[in-house]
């Protein structure tokens, strides 16, 4: 499964700076944040986090034939576990693919399956699931900065406008801490989870896990 683009040049340099580097401890810059990885930062978990799966726009919404199908499980991967497994998938010349069996010590957070055909508007296109325990399951001695949240998932949609199937199944990567947050100085707890879908006029499928993503029908791509 092709990882997230955005999210995985960042991991890439965080592996490569830490091969290079060895046991330096290199920080990571991300904006105006500087990141020490492997530091133990409870204070970045969240008690629960929420889940926010949106469709963001469909060409055939309109059209009753229409309808879409999600399936996802989204799993804490440790940030040890993640760089180490990255750093052997790339020296193999397979770093363009995650799996999630390739991670034996991971969590499995939340898992879930939906189909939907009313599909008119956005908050009908919108589904979301509350209450997912997340600080309290993870280990304290795993709880660092530079963890992941992987969201593994297959989608099917079909438009019937289009008259076309379209099919995607993939990953999504997210640390921790809030990306989306406008204080761009400090690192605050994430408190969602964010997949959202956008079919094209032409029928191509694109997928986001930013918050501003699931708030219009326009693409606003990672």
């Amino acid at each position: 499964m092709p990882l997230n683009k955005v999210f995985y040049r960042f991991i890439i340099v965080l592996v490569c700076g830490a091969m290079v580097c060895g046991a330096q401890s290199p920080q990571v810059r991300i904006e105006r944040r500087t990141i020490a990885p492997n530091h133990i930062t409870p204070e970045l978990y969240a008690d629960d986090l929420s889940l926010k799966v949106t469709l963001i726009n469909l060409p055939g919404a309109q059209n009753s034939a229409s309808y879409w199908e999600l399936e996802y499980k989204i799993y804490f991967v440790p940030e040890a576990e993640f760089e180490k497994i990255l750093r052997q998938l790339t020296k193999e010349g397979r770093n363009d693919e995650l799996r999630p069996e390739y991670f034996p010590g991971k969590t499995l957070l939340a898992e879930g399956k939906l189909k939907q055909h009313n599909l008119n508007t956005l908050p009908a296109r919108t589904v979301v699931r509350d209450g997912i325990e997340f600080k309290h399951r993870i280990p304290s001695e795993q709880q660092t900065s530079l963890s992941n949240i992987l969201s593994f998932y297959t989608v099917k949609i079909y438009d019937g406008a289009l008259k076309k199937d379209i099919y995607q199944s993939d990953v999504l990567i997210a640390p921790p801490f809030d990306t989306d947050s406008s204080d761009k100085t400090s690192l605050l707890p994430r408190s969602h989870i964010y997949l959202s879908f956008y079919v094209s006029p032409e029928g191509a499928l694109y997928r986001s896990n930013r918050k501003s993503a699931s708030e219009t029908t326009e693409w606003k791509p990672n």
